[in-house]
């Protein structure tokens, strides 16, 4: 749910001067460039409610269900809270109401106080409490036609590019990735960095092989340490499921020209441009430091869109060379193709395409630009693909004790 921004953008160099960005300026002080009405469950139990709210409110509301919130797995749970506290306080969502169940492992109440603390536009009803289903949707329909009411009255306002969380994201890669989108998102994540932007650079399976690389662009050896801590951590976590031949390289992955996890590492990287690393965090964490950040995440898309997500990103590049759908529930995707022959075929998938690249009609800087246009103009309020076709995927890292580092 938000309001479109009508900006001319001046087609200029994201470093020069240029038209404002316009966003939802929140209580902490972050911008949205989005402005969401969430209603999300704490537990799978949960899920019957937000449907029905689902089906009487329609585009009002975004309404995510999953079938997550009960485990008796300490560090699964804490995780699990973590992000959905992260999640819905994410800057691009203006109210949240949270539904529970009254029972469930997650501990409801301290999601409940931990989201409200960051958005006064919190609300939470618990069936158990509420006296079954219809009269939790009852209870909860005023309470978002308040919030809508709220809502209403936010206006976009100037913000600046140090505001801005960029997140990046790889997914049905093909051997063309790591020579066009890859790099090009690179150097688009460099100006906006250089203009004072953050950009997030996510998937650690994916730097399996390419890790010395990394390690050099880190800013000091604490950060370093850090990331060779994750990535230590990795490789134990692929080493206790044994090999196959589906080691974090896909059979599309395959079929599109790839032939090794070492080879698609080194061209996943690329995304995060040539800028050193300025900080290491935790799945879902928000970074404290402006410039590329690391976010231990895993490699499968939805788990890492959703952590981008939780980390207060307020859009994410996802870079593709075969073709996924795949969006966010309260987060712009831009999906940029590797190849134009995809590019033509998945129309109605693709924001951009760097296949130009290829096709010897464009360089990676001038692809790069675009980028950075595009980019402004979804800020401003235009939609993606992934938006306009509803794509709206949620999943949940399930660490289990012993297999993540907290």
């Amino acid at each position: 749910m938000f309001t479109i921004y009508a900006a001319s953008v001046e087609k200029t160099r994201m470093g020069e001067q240029m038209e404002a960005l316009f966003g939802y300026k929140r209580a902490d002080g972050r911008f949205g460039i989005r402005n969401h009405l969430l209603v999300i469950p704490t537990v799978v139990c949960a899920n019957v409610v937000v449907d029905h709210l689902i089906r009487r409110f329609g585009d009002r509301i975004v309404g995510v269900s999953h079938p997550y919130g009960c485990t008796f797995d300490y560090v699964s749970n804490n995780e699990l809270c973590d992000t959905l506290v992260g999640f819905s306080t994410n800057p691009n969502v203006g109210a949240v109401l949270l539904v529970s169940l009254g029972c469930e492992t997650v501990d409801y109440n301290s999601v409940f106080e931990r989201i409200k603390a960051i958005n006064p536009l919190t609300a939470h009803v618990v069936i158990q409490d509420s006296g079954g289903i219809q009269k939790t949707v009852a209870k909860a329909i005023p309470v978002i036609e308040d919030f809508i009411e709220q809502m209403r009255k936010i206006e976009r306002a100037p913000m600046s590019l140090s505001d801005l969380i960029v997140g990046t994201q790889c997914g049905a890669s093909d051997s063309y990735s790591g020579l066009t989108a890859n790099p090009a998102l690179g150097m688009c994540i460099d100006k906006v960095i250089d203009a004072g932007g953050t950009g997030i650079l996510a998937e650690l399976t994916e730097f399996m092989g390419a890790e010395e690389e990394v390690y050099a662009r880190c800013v000091d050896q604490k950060t370093r340490d850090k990331l060779a801590m994750y990535l230590a951590e990795t490789e134990r976590n692929l080493e206790r499921v044994g090999t196959s031949d589906l080691n974090d390289i896909a059979p599309g992955n395959i079929a599109g020209g790839l032939t090794t996890l070492e080879e698609k590492s080194l061209g996943c990287i690329r995304k995060g441009g040539q800028t050193p690393v300025v900080e290491v965090v935790a799945h879902g964490q928000k970074p404290t430091r402006h410039g590329l950040v690391i976010m231990e995440t895993s490699g499968q898309d939805i788990e890492s869109l959703v952590a981008i997500a939780a980390g207060g990103s307020q859009v994410t590049f996802f870079t593709t060379g075969r073709g996924s759908p795949t969006g966010s529930p309260i987060m712009p995707v831009i999906k940029v193709s590797s190849n134009t022959e995809m590019a033509e075929r998945l129309e109605d998938i693709i924001d951009l395409n760097a296949g130009t690249i290829l096709d010897d009609e464009e360089s990676l800087s001038d692809v790069a630009e675009r980028m950075c246009e595009l980019l402004v103009e979804v800020v401003n309020g235009k939609e993606t693909k992934a938006e306009i076709n509803g794509s709206r995927e949620f999943a949940i890292r399930r660490c289990g004790v012993g297999v993540c580092l907290l």
